[in-house]
Protein backbone atom coordinates (compact mmCIF):
# COMPACT_ATOMS: atom_id res chain seq x y z
CA UNK A 1 0.00 0.00 0.00
CA UNK A 2 1.68 3.87 -1.11
CA UNK A 3 2.30 6.07 2.23
CA UNK A 4 -0.80 7.90 3.68
CA UNK A 5 -0.23 11.24 2.51
CA UNK A 6 -0.07 13.61 5.46
CA UNK A 7 -0.39 17.26 6.37
CA UNK A 8 0.03 19.34 9.47
CA UNK A 9 -1.87 22.10 10.30
CA UNK A 10 0.61 24.45 12.78
CA UNK A 11 4.06 24.61 13.15
CA UNK A 12 4.25 25.87 16.31
CA UNK A 13 5.72 24.47 19.72
CA UNK A 14 3.64 20.86 19.01
CA UNK A 15 3.82 21.08 15.37
CA UNK A 16 7.06 21.68 14.59
CA UNK A 17 8.46 20.36 17.50
CA UNK A 18 6.93 17.19 17.32
CA UNK A 19 4.17 15.93 14.65
CA UNK A 20 6.48 17.01 12.33
CA UNK A 21 9.49 15.26 12.18
CA UNK A 22 7.09 12.31 13.70
CA UNK A 23 5.70 11.98 9.83
CA UNK A 24 8.64 13.43 7.90
CA UNK A 25 10.72 9.97 9.12
CA UNK A 26 8.20 7.83 8.89
CA UNK A 27 8.40 4.64 7.03
CA UNK A 28 4.31 4.33 6.09
CA UNK A 29 3.46 8.45 5.92
CA UNK A 30 5.03 10.67 3.84
CA UNK A 31 4.70 14.41 5.01
CA UNK A 32 3.22 16.17 1.48
CA UNK A 33 2.35 19.22 2.99
CA UNK A 34 2.22 22.02 6.33
CA UNK A 35 0.52 25.17 7.07
CA UNK A 36 1.04 28.08 9.34
CA UNK A 37 -0.24 31.65 9.49
CA UNK A 38 3.71 32.71 10.21
CA UNK A 39 5.37 32.99 6.83
CA UNK A 40 8.70 33.00 8.20
CA UNK A 41 7.84 30.13 10.22
CA UNK A 42 6.54 28.50 7.50
CA UNK A 43 9.56 28.90 5.20
CA UNK A 44 12.01 27.50 7.97
CA UNK A 45 9.92 24.54 8.39
CA UNK A 46 9.43 23.54 4.90
CA UNK A 47 13.04 24.45 4.39
CA UNK A 48 14.26 22.05 7.41
CA UNK A 49 12.42 19.37 6.08
CA UNK A 50 12.09 19.41 2.71
CA UNK A 51 8.10 19.77 2.67
CA UNK A 52 6.69 19.73 -1.14
CA UNK A 53 4.10 22.14 0.21
CA UNK A 54 3.29 24.87 2.29
CA UNK A 55 0.26 26.89 2.59
CA UNK A 56 -0.86 29.96 4.60
CA UNK A 57 -4.26 29.19 4.80
CA UNK A 58 -5.11 25.43 6.31
CA UNK A 59 -8.36 25.54 3.61
CA UNK A 60 -5.69 25.30 0.95
CA UNK A 61 -3.74 22.70 2.69
CA UNK A 62 -7.10 20.32 3.47
CA UNK A 63 -8.12 20.87 -0.52
CA UNK A 64 -4.45 19.14 -1.38
CA UNK A 65 -5.48 16.01 -3.35
CA UNK A 66 -2.17 14.92 -2.17
CA UNK A 67 -3.29 15.46 1.01
CA UNK A 68 -5.05 12.15 2.72
CA UNK A 69 -4.98 12.92 6.64
CA UNK A 70 -4.94 16.27 8.92
CA UNK A 71 -3.32 16.67 11.84
CA UNK A 72 -4.27 20.09 13.70
CA UNK A 73 -1.92 21.60 16.13
CA UNK A 74 -3.39 25.00 15.96
CA UNK A 75 -4.17 27.33 18.98
CA UNK A 76 -7.50 25.38 20.76
CA UNK A 77 -9.94 27.89 19.70
CA UNK A 78 -9.08 26.64 16.30
CA UNK A 79 -9.03 23.24 16.48
CA UNK A 80 -12.92 22.69 15.57
CA UNK A 81 -12.45 25.22 12.14
CA UNK A 82 -9.51 23.70 11.05
CA UNK A 83 -10.92 19.96 11.69
CA UNK A 84 -14.15 20.24 10.36
CA UNK A 85 -13.07 21.98 7.20
CA UNK A 86 -10.67 18.83 6.88
CA UNK A 87 -13.43 16.71 7.76
CA UNK A 88 -15.74 18.11 4.87
CA UNK A 89 -12.92 18.09 2.19
CA UNK A 90 -13.22 13.80 3.17
CA UNK A 91 -10.20 13.72 5.11
CA UNK A 92 -9.14 11.78 8.38
CA UNK A 93 -7.96 13.83 11.06
CA UNK A 94 -5.43 13.62 14.31
CA UNK A 95 -6.70 16.80 16.34
CA UNK A 96 -4.52 18.11 19.35
CA UNK A 97 -6.20 18.06 22.58
CA UNK A 98 -8.39 19.84 23.72
CA UNK A 99 -10.41 18.83 20.87
CA UNK A 100 -12.20 22.28 20.98
CA UNK A 101 -12.57 25.22 23.29
CA UNK A 102 -16.29 23.60 24.78
CA UNK A 103 -17.60 20.73 24.58
CA UNK A 104 -20.62 22.10 22.27
CA UNK A 105 -17.83 22.52 19.60
CA UNK A 106 -16.52 19.15 20.09
CA UNK A 107 -19.59 17.54 19.70
CA UNK A 108 -20.01 19.20 16.44
CA UNK A 109 -16.91 17.88 15.50
CA UNK A 110 -17.80 14.32 16.46
CA UNK A 111 -21.21 14.23 14.80
CA UNK A 112 -19.00 15.52 10.88
CA UNK A 113 -16.92 12.89 11.63
CA UNK A 114 -19.02 10.20 12.11
CA UNK A 115 -21.24 11.34 9.57
CA UNK A 116 -18.67 11.66 7.01
CA UNK A 117 -16.89 8.30 8.04
CA UNK A 118 -13.48 9.54 8.50
CA UNK A 119 -11.24 8.53 11.47
CA UNK A 120 -11.17 11.55 14.43
CA UNK A 121 -8.50 10.81 16.90
CA UNK A 122 -8.08 12.91 19.44
CA UNK A 123 -3.71 13.24 20.06
CA UNK A 124 -3.73 12.00 23.63
CA UNK A 125 -0.23 11.26 23.93
CA UNK A 126 0.08 9.29 27.15
CA UNK A 127 -1.02 6.02 26.16
CA UNK A 128 1.98 6.05 24.07
CA UNK A 129 4.79 7.60 26.72
CA UNK A 130 7.23 5.32 27.39
CA UNK A 131 6.75 5.62 31.69
CA UNK A 132 2.44 5.26 31.09
CA UNK A 133 2.83 2.04 28.74
CA UNK A 134 5.05 0.10 31.14
CA UNK A 135 3.16 1.14 33.99
CA UNK A 136 -0.27 -0.04 32.15
CA UNK A 137 2.10 -3.14 31.17
CA UNK A 138 2.80 -4.25 35.09
CA UNK A 139 -0.41 -3.33 36.09
CA UNK A 140 -2.21 -5.72 33.50
CA UNK A 141 0.49 -8.19 34.78
CA UNK A 142 -1.34 -8.24 37.95
CA UNK A 143 1.36 -7.09 39.76
CA UNK A 144 -1.10 -4.43 41.63
CA UNK A 145 -3.88 -6.65 42.27
CA UNK A 146 -7.31 -4.63 42.00
CA UNK A 147 -6.34 -0.91 41.44
CA UNK A 148 -7.78 1.09 44.47
CA UNK A 149 -6.80 4.85 44.05
CA UNK A 150 -4.45 6.30 41.07
CA UNK A 151 -2.50 9.66 42.05
CA UNK A 152 -1.30 12.25 39.41
CA UNK A 153 0.98 15.41 40.49
CA UNK A 154 2.13 17.76 37.49
CA UNK A 155 3.73 21.24 38.17
CA UNK A 156 4.92 23.25 35.27
CA UNK A 157 7.29 26.43 35.58
CA UNK A 158 5.71 29.56 35.46
CA UNK A 159 8.53 30.34 33.39
CA UNK A 160 8.00 27.78 30.80
CA UNK A 161 4.30 28.79 30.08
CA UNK A 162 5.55 32.15 29.41
CA UNK A 163 7.66 31.23 27.20
CA UNK A 164 5.42 29.10 25.14
CA UNK A 165 2.63 31.22 25.57
CA UNK A 166 3.84 35.13 26.02
CA UNK A 167 1.52 37.35 27.69
CA UNK A 168 -1.75 38.93 24.67
CA UNK A 169 -1.31 34.65 24.33
CA UNK A 170 -4.91 32.41 23.14
CA UNK A 171 -4.66 30.42 25.92
CA UNK A 172 -4.62 33.20 28.95
CA UNK A 173 -8.00 34.20 27.52
CA UNK A 174 -10.11 31.81 29.58
CA UNK A 175 -13.81 32.40 28.42
CA UNK A 176 -11.91 31.94 24.14
CA UNK A 177 -9.78 29.02 25.26
CA UNK A 178 -10.27 27.45 28.33
CA UNK A 179 -7.72 28.94 29.82
CA UNK A 180 -3.83 27.20 30.67
CA UNK A 181 -5.06 24.41 32.96
CA UNK A 182 -8.20 23.14 30.72
CA UNK A 183 -5.48 22.94 28.00
CA UNK A 184 -2.76 21.27 29.56
CA UNK A 185 -5.02 18.91 32.49
CA UNK A 186 -7.01 16.74 29.47
CA UNK A 187 -4.06 14.05 29.18
CA UNK A 188 -3.87 12.97 32.58
CA UNK A 189 -7.38 13.21 33.19
CA UNK A 190 -7.70 10.74 30.05
CA UNK A 191 -4.69 8.79 31.51
CA UNK A 192 -6.19 7.95 34.71
CA UNK A 193 -9.31 6.67 33.12
CA UNK A 194 -7.03 4.54 30.96
CA UNK A 195 -5.48 3.31 33.18
CA UNK A 196 -8.28 2.67 35.74
CA UNK A 197 -10.47 1.69 32.77
CA UNK A 198 -13.21 3.27 34.38
CA UNK A 199 -14.85 6.41 33.51
CA UNK A 200 -15.09 9.59 36.52
CA UNK A 201 -18.31 9.86 37.97
CA UNK A 202 -17.34 11.99 40.31
CA UNK A 203 -14.77 14.95 40.63
CA UNK A 204 -14.83 17.37 43.59
CA UNK A 205 -12.03 20.17 42.74
CA UNK A 206 -10.55 23.43 43.87
CA UNK A 207 -8.84 25.90 41.98
CA UNK A 208 -7.33 29.26 42.18
CA UNK A 209 -5.54 31.47 39.33
CA UNK A 210 -3.03 34.30 40.18
CA UNK A 211 -1.65 37.08 37.76
CA UNK A 212 2.16 36.74 37.89
CA UNK A 213 3.75 39.61 37.57
CA UNK A 214 6.89 38.58 37.15
CA UNK A 215 6.29 37.42 33.43
CA UNK A 216 4.10 40.19 32.32
CA UNK A 217 0.63 39.06 33.87
CA UNK A 218 0.46 35.54 32.76
CA UNK A 219 -1.95 33.14 34.65
CA UNK A 220 -0.45 30.75 37.19
CA UNK A 221 -2.62 28.42 38.48
CA UNK A 222 -3.33 25.71 41.39
CA UNK A 223 -5.65 23.46 41.70
CA UNK A 224 -6.49 19.95 43.26
CA UNK A 225 -9.26 17.07 42.51
CA UNK A 226 -10.45 13.94 44.38
CA UNK A 227 -12.45 11.40 41.72
CA UNK A 228 -14.26 8.67 42.33
CA UNK A 229 -14.50 6.27 39.36
CA UNK A 230 -17.29 3.76 38.47
CA UNK A 231 -15.65 0.89 39.23
CA UNK A 232 -15.00 2.25 42.91
CA UNK A 233 -11.70 3.06 42.33
CA UNK A 234 -10.45 6.74 43.49
CA UNK A 235 -8.07 9.23 42.67
CA UNK A 236 -6.61 12.13 42.79
CA UNK A 237 -5.08 14.93 40.37
CA UNK A 238 -2.80 18.02 41.24
CA UNK A 239 -2.12 20.51 39.40
CA UNK A 240 0.37 23.55 39.54
CA UNK A 241 1.63 26.29 36.90
CA UNK A 242 2.55 28.23 39.53
CA UNK A 243 6.43 27.32 40.45
CA UNK A 244 10.18 27.58 39.71
CA UNK A 245 11.85 25.45 37.48
CA UNK A 246 13.38 23.35 40.43
CA UNK A 247 9.90 22.86 41.34
CA UNK A 248 9.05 21.27 38.02
CA UNK A 249 7.20 17.36 38.69
CA UNK A 250 5.18 14.62 36.84
CA UNK A 251 4.44 12.08 38.76
CA UNK A 252 1.95 9.15 38.76
CA UNK A 253 1.17 6.79 41.39
CA UNK A 254 -0.95 3.72 41.31
CA UNK A 255 -1.90 1.67 44.29
CA UNK A 256 -3.25 -2.00 44.39
CA UNK A 257 -5.06 -4.38 46.65
CA UNK A 258 -1.25 -5.98 46.92
CA UNK A 259 -0.29 -3.04 48.88
CA UNK A 260 2.39 -3.04 46.08
CA UNK A 261 2.87 0.44 44.22
CA UNK A 262 4.04 2.02 40.99
CA UNK A 263 5.33 5.17 40.54
CA UNK A 264 5.70 6.70 36.94
CA UNK A 265 8.07 9.57 37.52
CA UNK A 266 8.38 12.53 34.64
CA UNK A 267 9.16 10.58 31.75
CA UNK A 268 11.11 8.14 31.79
CA UNK A 269 11.62 6.56 34.94
CA UNK A 270 9.27 3.65 36.96
CA UNK A 271 8.98 1.70 39.92
CA UNK A 272 7.80 -0.95 41.20
CA UNK A 273 7.24 -0.85 45.24
CA UNK A 274 6.87 -4.48 46.12
CA UNK A 275 7.91 -6.09 49.66
CA UNK A 276 10.24 -4.60 51.82
CA UNK A 277 12.98 -3.46 50.73
CA UNK A 278 12.01 -5.27 47.43
CA UNK A 279 11.86 -3.01 44.42
CA UNK A 280 12.56 -2.72 40.33
CA UNK A 281 13.22 0.62 38.60
CA UNK A 282 12.96 0.59 34.68
CA UNK A 283 14.89 3.41 32.61
CA UNK A 284 12.72 3.78 29.55
CA UNK A 285 13.79 7.42 28.15
CA UNK A 286 13.25 8.33 25.20
CA UNK A 287 14.43 11.51 23.08
CA UNK A 288 12.76 13.41 20.71
CA UNK A 289 9.24 13.40 19.18
CA UNK A 290 9.30 9.95 20.95
CA UNK A 291 9.72 11.45 24.47
CA UNK A 292 6.70 11.93 25.10
CA UNK A 293 4.62 9.25 22.90
CA UNK A 294 4.16 11.44 19.57
CA UNK A 295 6.02 9.67 17.34
CA UNK A 296 4.67 6.17 19.02
CA UNK A 297 1.25 8.12 18.36
CA UNK A 298 1.51 9.18 14.85
CA UNK A 299 2.21 6.06 13.70
CA UNK A 300 -0.39 4.21 15.37
CA UNK A 301 -2.78 7.18 13.50
CA UNK A 302 -1.16 6.00 10.25
CA UNK A 303 -1.75 2.02 10.99
CA UNK A 304 -5.01 2.51 11.63
CA UNK A 305 -5.36 4.31 8.46
CA UNK A 306 -4.12 1.58 6.60
CA UNK A 307 -6.02 -1.29 7.86
CA UNK A 308 -8.67 0.49 7.87
CA UNK A 309 -9.23 -0.13 11.14
CA UNK A 310 -10.47 2.19 13.67
CA UNK A 311 -8.40 3.52 16.56
CA UNK A 312 -8.69 2.16 20.22
CA UNK A 313 -8.73 6.29 21.16
CA UNK A 314 -11.93 7.69 20.44
CA UNK A 315 -13.34 11.23 20.06
CA UNK A 316 -15.72 10.18 23.50
CA UNK A 317 -12.24 9.40 25.15
CA UNK A 318 -11.12 12.82 24.38
CA UNK A 319 -14.68 14.56 25.03
CA UNK A 320 -14.81 12.80 28.23
CA UNK A 321 -11.25 14.07 29.60
CA UNK A 322 -12.40 17.48 28.26
CA UNK A 323 -15.89 17.79 30.33
CA UNK A 324 -13.57 16.59 33.84
CA UNK A 325 -10.64 19.20 32.70
CA UNK A 326 -13.37 21.94 32.20
CA UNK A 327 -14.81 21.36 35.40
CA UNK A 328 -11.44 21.96 37.52
CA UNK A 329 -10.47 24.59 35.48
CA UNK A 330 -13.86 26.83 36.09
CA UNK A 331 -13.95 25.66 40.16
CA UNK A 332 -13.67 28.46 42.60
Amino acid sequence: MARIGVGVVGCGFVGRGAHVPAFASMEHAQLVAIADADEARLAKVRKKFDVPAAYKDYQQLVDDPNVQAVVVSLPTALHAPASLAAIAAGKHVLCEMPLASNLQDADRLIEAADKARVTLMPSLTFHFTPNYVKAKELIAKGHLGNITTLMYREFIPAKDLAMQWPVGCWVWDIDKSGGPLYTLAVWSIDLLRWLAGSDIVEVHPTTKYTKLAKYGGTLGYDAAASLRFANGMVGSLQYSGSVTHAASASRLEVIGDSTYMVDASHNDKVTLFAEDPFKSEWDVKQTGARMWGHHQQDEYFVQCLREGTPPSITPLDGRKAMEIADKIARAT
